[in-house]
């Protein structure tokens, strides 16, 4: 991709104004399709339509409440720098609280002042910090990284995690950096762990302090998703709010659109689709079927496999076709792919806040994700800057966490999370922080959203490659898929990014726009990059020849010393923040 490629304006698709667009799916992927619709494709925005069964845009990317009633997100995500698609929608959305700025420059300019470093990233025994800046790794392990990183993934297909890498990999420190924060269990898929690894790979030298990791100066939707869905109102597009698409109704060869079957809660409607138009789908959520509770009640687990939105859409396509995928890949076992995540709202009590950033080594929004390495639940929490939302009092902390293996029984509340209310979620928490002391307390002082989602990383699955289908299946004249659940070469899930890719892929596919798609970054095919990952797994300061790593293509003879030249006078941070003069703890 040349810079030309990202700046040029291509002309508009011929009788784009005669087209309409119905975008099944108002989050992230629906959102990003209608902006590259109208900026890109040039589509009048009174031609599209999004189609969203819940009240709000946004999809897994809400934030919403208030100081009396609490606040909620239900997820956290890991932005950065490399995040090419979704960093170029922002660069096109105005800003809403700085005139003359975009989305883009309101991040930029938050991280710029205000990045995230954190010294510690593992708590246990009750409090205490564990240094887990040691990330080498002995001669097998790191030959099975290297394999890992450089094998087809047809070799991969059905593996875990866990079928891969021996059990001491998942006592490394790099497996206690990489699964907290990422959401990974032992028996997700190879493929996924795999491209991880090789898509971020320049932020792997320095993960164990989360250089490289962006945030927002608000929550995630009133930063990205809220001047989004202004932006496109301001153009014309159509918000069909409380609206579920059904179905998706095939000719008889299963290649185009005929019609979209919708329902409100008062009624049922079909949709015409003419054969100019197109059809973007977003054909799974995280976040479907989620269900809610609070300091006194339970969030229960919906098993209901009757009713799971768009996933039963993609069940009825699949149903009719293979090159739709295999859903049930990823949908059918739920006990698998659950996780419980809970949000407090603490009002009028900063000595938790306060005690908590001495516990933890960083400032509240400044220290990411933090886990506690000998919770049954695994259990993760990260500290939210203030203001978080933009009505939050000076006297309101909130901050959020889940339990990634919450089926398991407490240490301190002898039961599983999943079947705890919002109390005990903080009582167990209070107790691997050794804060017991203030449970009464503060829980007088909290309001304590929790949520269970049955489906959080049930796109981590191990699966075959043809199981997810592609942006634009085979043969399709105007149906295209978008969001975690497409195939998406080199590319990551459990990213905004992808919902991004995935919506340029498919609107300039069906469009035809003569304009090249942002290729992912290719930070992977950088030396420095790749060899500053096993400076560290080695645990040397600098490479000589006697350090090289003793594992293939490294033995390099003739070009050793160019490489040692081209790693030692790398500074990570440099290629992260460039210009910026290094921080404190570099000096």
């Amino acid at each position: 991709m040349k810079i030309y490629d990202l700046k040029y304006n291509a002309k508009a698709p011929a009788g784009i104004e005669n087209k309409k667009a119905y975008i099944v799916g108002g989050g992230m992927a629906g959102l990003a399709a209608a902006v590259y619709l109208v900026d890109d494709a040039h589509m009048p925005g009174k031609n599209i339509t999004i189609f969203e069964a819940a009240k709000e845009v946004g999809g897994s990317m809400d934030g919403c409440g208030d100081a009396v009633k609490g606040y909620l997100c239900r997820g956290e995500r890991e932005l950065e720098p490399y995040m090419e698609n979704l960093w170029n929608i922002c660069s096109k959305i105005p800003s809403l609280r700085h005139e003359g700025r975009t989305v883009l420059d309101d991040v930029w300019d938050f991280n710029y002042t205000d990045p995230i470093h954190s010294e510690y990233r593992v708590i246990e025994k009750q409090g205490k910090l564990v240094d887990i800046h040691d990330l080498s790794m002995d001669e097998e392990l790191l030959q099975k990284m290297m394999n890992l990183l450089f094998m087809p993934e047809s070799e991969l297909e059905g593996m875990s995690i866990e079928d891969y890498f021996p059990e001491r990999f998942f006592t490394s420190n790099l497996w206690y950096c990489f699964h907290n924060m990422l959401a990974f269990k032992r028996y997700h898929s190879a493929i996924e762990c795999k491209r991880y690894f090789r898509r971020f790979v320049h932020f792997a030298p320095e993960c164990d302090y989360l250089h490289g990791i962006l945030h927002t100066d608000l929550n995630e939707y009133d930063a990205i998703i809220h001047p989004i869905e202004v932006w496109l109102k301001d153009k014309g597009v159509n918000f069909a709010m409380g609206t579920s698409v059904t179905e998706i109704v095939m000719d008889d060869a299963n290649n185009t659109v005929i019609a979209l079957k919708t329902s409100t809660d008062t009624k049922d409607k079909i949709i015409d689709v003419a054969p100019e138009d197109m059809v973007f789908f977003t054909n799974g959520s995280m976040s479907q079927n989620s269900c809610f509770g609070d300091n006194n009640t339970v969030a229960a687990t919906n098993r209901d496999i009757k009713d799971r939105g768009v996933f039963t859409v993609w069940e009825k396509l699949a149903a009719r076709d293979r090159k739709f995928g295999r859903p049930e890949v990823f949908t059918s076992d739920i006990d698998k792919t659950k996780w419980m995540s809970f949000f407090p709202t603490i009002k009028g009590y900063p000595q938790f806040i306060e005690r908590l950033e001495k516990v933890s080594g960083s400032k509240a929004g400044n220290g990411g994700i933090i886990s506690i390495r000998d919770s049954n639940w695994d259990l993760s929490i990260i500290l939210h800057h203030k203001p978080f939302f933009p009505n939050q009092p000076d006297d309101v902390e909130v901050f959020w966490g889940y339990g990634l293996y919450g089926e398991n029984v407490g240490n301190y509340v002898k039961k599983p999370m999943c079947e705890c209310t919002g109390n005990e979620i903080m009582t167990e928490l209070l107790y691997h922080l050794g804060m017991l002391d203030m449970k009464d307390e503060l829980l007088e002082h909290s309001y304590i959203s929790t949520c269970m989602m049955p489906y959080i990383t049930s796109q981590f699955m191990p699966r075959k490659i043809s199981d997810r289908p592609k942006v634009i299946p085979e043969g399709c004249t105007n149906l295209a898929f978008m969001g975690q659940y497409v195939e998406t070469p080199e590319d990551a899930v459990f990213t905004v990014e992808t919902s991004c890719r995935t919506a340029m892929h498919a609107v300039y596919g069906l469009t035809g726009l003569t304009k090249k798609e942002l290729e992912v970054a290719p930070t992977f095919y950088d030396i420095r990059n790749i060899l500053a990952s096993f400076k560290r797994y080695n645990n040397i300061e600098t490479f000589s020849k006697e350090t090289l790593p003793p594992v293939n293509p490294f033995k390099m003879k003739k070009t050793g010393q160019a490489i040692m030249d081209i790693l030692n006078n790398m500074d990570p941070y440099e290629s992260l923040y460039p210009g910026k003069d290094a921080p404190e703890y570099k000096k």
